[in-house]
């Protein structure tokens, strides 16, 4: 094998390791992205069954925001909640208080933690016996979601981690078998693929960069974690390549 078709070859594993690594870390972070927007927009607002008696609304406060895995709880007051409803829909207000009548229940808008969304039906149990609710509404669409999002999320990072171990293992095997010329010998092998991990990467992104307009969620990767992609696909493409065994030996 000429030594133009073994730079060639190592150049080509290295750019597909960097187009993979990239992908993977570009995915990562919009899943954790949009994980996070949902999270951060999930609340469940229980609406209280009887007005509630001055100070009474305080001490149901400090009721919600003592139970297990509660981020936050606001009392929503029966006007303010028909003064945001006005806001958004009049016609509707308009309709439902002809009579001159607030129908509307005065309520909590309850926010879980991540945790407590990991075992959201445990945790919405507990938050039923706080107090005597009316009714307790949610987006169940929202939360089924989140649960997928934090799925993938930690099979993503799962996959990684496990790519970064073969790579560390690859790395150690090869360090461990080759003799000192034949170290230094990889050395230029390594810089012609950190070169390819790069291009590599940068066609990934590039590839992806015009989602960021369709996206709300849209997020770049870590630097720290590029930088760890980058070095693993160069390292593992240079020391495995086919051309550094002749000139070691040479």
């Amino acid at each position: 094998m000429s030594s133009r078709l073994r730079r060639l070859l190592t150049l080509l594993v290295a750019v597909m390791a960097g187009m993979a690594g990239e992908s993977l870390i570009l995915v990562r972070a919009q899943v954790g992205r949009f994980e996070r927007l949902l999270r951060d927009d999930f609340q469940v607002i229980m609406f209280l069954r009887d007005e509630p008696t001055p100070g009474q609304e305080k001490i149901l406060q400090e009721k919600l925001q003592a139970l297990p895995q509660v981020q936050a709880a606001l009392y929503i007051p029966r006007d303010e909640a028909l003064a945001t409803l006005r806001r958004e829909d009049p016609e509707l207000v308009d309709s439902i208080t002809w009579i001159g009548e607030n129908p509307l229940h005065s309520a909590f808008a309850v926010r879980p933690t991540p945790a407590g969304l990991k075992s959201f039906p445990q945790w919405l149990a507990a938050a039923r016996g706080a107090a005597d609710w009316a009714d307790l509404r949610y987006r169940p669409g929202q939360a089924r979601a989140i649960l997928q999002a934090q799925l993938y999320g930690h099979f993503l990072s799962l996959l990684l981690s496990a790519l970064l171990c073969a790579v560390a293992i690859i790395l150690t095997l090869a360090l461990w078998r080759m003799s000192r010329p034949g170290l230094w010998a990889a050395v230029p092998a390594i810089a012609w693929s950190a070169v390819g991990a790069a291009a590599g990467m940068a066609l990934a992104l590039a590839a992806a960069w015009p989602a960021r307009r369709y996206l709300p969620w849209w997020e770049l990767p870590l630097v720290s974690r590029q930088l760890v992609t980058w070095a693993a696909c160069a390292c593992s493409a240079g020391l495995c390549s086919p051309w550094k065994v002749p000139d070691a030996q040479a």
